[in-house]
């Protein structure tokens, strides 16, 4: 009996050393499928890093040479190829972090990846990268109806003039808040737009948080440049004097400039192959400072025009309370011949018919 017992215990201490094995071994191999996939997601990243380097030197090379630009699709693929590389790199380095310790899963996560890579390569065999987009000079803006030009001498044809004049590279518009700058240069953008004098127009709004970079950027995008991965500004700059050089003749509009800049720093060409700037500011002490060649003044409207403009706004010319009509002439007065200012007001007052009401906005004009 004691001979079976003994033999009993011998087996089943073979039978554990074999498990053991058998689990150092599924261990070993399990790592093991981990590291060659592993080095197989970086062989097929490092493929895909290829295709994605080429492709950013052939859209360098063609926007800023030939006018063109990329298909949002394009953009797209490397935006995904973007967040996929972070992705892997993540992956990567939880993997390494937890070398001893991994989970089944983790070989599921490497393969899936694996596909996903493959995928993104194959969708990176793009039949055409660009697109042309010189045959569209620029879409119009959505307009109204101008007020006070005869006053203003003719503002609008003065704009033109001097943009057909091959001498003038920089034009200053300027006047005081909400005298009409900004209505006068959306009908002028859209004259151009409709003129085969030129070959491009690009409105960029200036925000009041101004700065160079922020100003390439805006500038950047109405053009179709993509500049994200630049943050030197002086290499931005470069890369945008060459792209707008090719563009043969434009009109740069920007709109509602405060403080003065470098158009140089920035990447602008305003001696060159005929392109001009146009800026609408608040003062001509800006416009001297940004060297423009003619300085064009917004003049406030005169009082019979502001009024006519009133009553147009409000909805009807003939108020039958005389008491209003006296409040009338003095909100006018009070508007100062801002175009802008009256059409606001005259809309708030549209249909109102309690003398209080209109009391209460001359009160607040004239505080």
């Amino acid at each position: 009996m004691e001979f079976f017992a003994f033999i009993g215990n011998f087996m089943e201490s073979i039978l554990g050393k074999v498990e053991l094995f058998n689990n150092v071994c599924s261990f070993i191999s399990y790592h093991n499928r981990i590291g060659e996939n592993r080095q197989t997601l970086k062989r097929k990243l490092d493929a895909l890093c290829s295709v994605e380097d080429d492709i950013y030197r052939t859209l360098e090379v063609s926007e800023f040479h030939s006018g063109m630009k990329r298909r949002r699709e394009v953009g797209n693929w490397l935006s995904s190829v973007q967040r996929k590389k972070d992705d892997v790199q993540g992956l990567d380095k939880q993997i390494r972090d937890r070398k001893y310790s991994l989970g089944p899963w983790w070989e599921t996560r490497l393969e899936k990846s694996i596909y996903e890579v493959e995928d993104l390569h194959q969708q990176g065999m793009f039949d055409s990268l660009l697109l042309d987009v010189n045959e569209n000079k620029g879409n119009k803006l959505l307009t109204t109806a101008l007020v006070g030009q005869n006053s203003n001498g003719g503002v609008l044809e003065r704009i033109w003039t001097c943009l057909k004049d091959d001498e003038m590279q920089k034009i200053g518009v300027y006047g005081v808040e909400g005298i009409g700058k900004t209505a006068i240069m959306m009908q002028i953008h859209n004259q151009i737009l409709e003129n085969a004098a030129f070959d491009h127009v690009y409105w960029i709004t200036v925000s009041d948080d101004f700065s160079i970079h922020k100003l390439q950027s805006d500038i950047a995008k109405e053009v179709g440049v993509d500049l994200f991965h630049e943050e030197d500004t002086r290499k931005r700059a470069a890369r945008l004097h060459k792209v707008l050089l090719r563009r043969k003749k434009y009109v740069l509009i920007l709109d509602g400039l405060l403080s003065y800049f470098d158009e140089h720093e920035v990447g602008i060409p305003t001696q060159e192959n005929g392109c001009k700037l146009v800026i609408t500011t608040r003062t001509r002490k800006l416009c001297r400072r940004m060297d423009c060649q003619e300085d064009i003044e917004i003049e406030a409207l005169p009082a019979r025009e502001a009024e006519q403009l009133f009553r147009q706004k409000i909805g009807h010319k003939d108020l039958n309370d005389p008491e209003i009509e006296e409040f009338l002439y003095r909100i006018v007065k009070e508007c100062g011949g801002l175009p802008m200012k009256i059409i606001g007001i005259a809309e708030s007052l549209r249909g109102v018919d309690d003398i209080n009401e209109w009391r209460d906005m001359l009160n607040e004009l004239t505080q």
